[in-house]
């Protein structure tokens, strides 16, 4: 459907990344003036607004160009359905987004008043990282606690129920942050810069949570080719997937068992060169 390019907003927040990149932008206007293809963007149309979702460096290209209609895919919805689809669409499409845009965007997931419920292995899954990393953000957002005290959790078979997490063993309810005054300005918690090692860290556990998804995978089409009842296979997979919680929890005792040794093999190693030294200087002061 093509509309105005005017009457596409762009105005509401959708836009998901820090800033428009100029150079990408003259270089789809370029390729458009040479006969390229692009992508149809996509708009959101609440019954008076376009608001457009996936499509900015696209969108300014062709107004550089000079076009007065744009080609678009149209959808139903709000600008906040707007600002959900284009946080999922930018996280593996064209211009990749950067770690801290990444960062930037689960912040707005977790502060709001309906996103922030989700699990954070949902919000994760959204906007590119790992719930690792979601989790570390919101413990820099709202400290140790969950907000309100309720995340919403997905089963396996895609329907969601509410977990009270304040009555949960071991996890403290995370409450919004208090109200503050008219008179006083609302502070914003600093959440701590993504370094280098966060990004390794980000990276290997991401590549961890796809080898159990290709595991199970592997599981499930093992399981499917065995000649077995219905039943029997549902009991097969159980077991399979709870022998290989075991084997995970083992794997982590035996790491933290590897740290232990090696943590007093170091201290052993020390306090044996404390040892010498100081036989060194009793002997040096004639003292055997």
């Amino acid at each position: 459907m093509k509309i105005d390019i005017k009457a596409i907003r762009t105005d509401g927040g959708t836009q998901v990344r820090s800033s428009l990149i100029q150079t990408q932008v003259d270089e789809y206007a370029s390729q458009m003036r040479e006969g390229d293809e692009f992508p149809i963007i996509d708009v959101f149309h609440d019954g008076s607004d376009y608001w457009l979702a996936d499509g900015f460096h696209r969108y300014f290209a062709q107004k550089a160009n000079g076009a007065l209609e744009v080609e678009c895919n149209v959808h139903q919805g709000t600008v906040r359905d707007a600002i959900w689809f284009a946080i999922a669409a930018n996280k593996n499409r064209g211009i990749d987004l950067t770690l801290q845009e990444k960062k930037a965007n689960a912040e707005k997931l977790l502060r709001d008043e309906i996103w922030g419920k989700l699990s954070y292995s949902e919000i994760g899954k959204h906007v590119g990282l790992s719930k690792m990393t979601i989790s570390r953000i919101a413990r820099a957002l709202f400290g140790d606690q969950e907000q309100d005290g309720v995340k919403t959790v997905k089963r396996k078979d895609g329907t969601e129920y509410q977990l009270d997490t304040s009555k949960t063993k071991g996890k403290k309810p995370r409450t919004t942050q208090p109200k503050v005054e008219e008179s006083q300005p609302e502070e914003t918690p600093e959440v701590p810069e993504l370094t280098e090692d966060d990004t390794l860290k980000e990276a290997q556990h991401q590549i961890l949570e796809l080898e159990d998804e290709v595991n199970k995978l592997r599981d499930i089409v093992a399981v499917g080719q065995w000649d077995a009842s219905e039943i029997e296979k549902i009991d097969i997979q159980e077991t399979i997937e709870e022998l290989r919680k075991q084997n995970k929890l083992l794997e982590i005792d035996n790491a933290a068992l590897r740290d232990s040794r090696d943590m007093y093999q170091n201290r052993c190693s020390e306090l044996l060169r404390q040892v010498k030294a100081l036989q060194a200087k009793l002997k040096k002061a004639g003292i055997e």
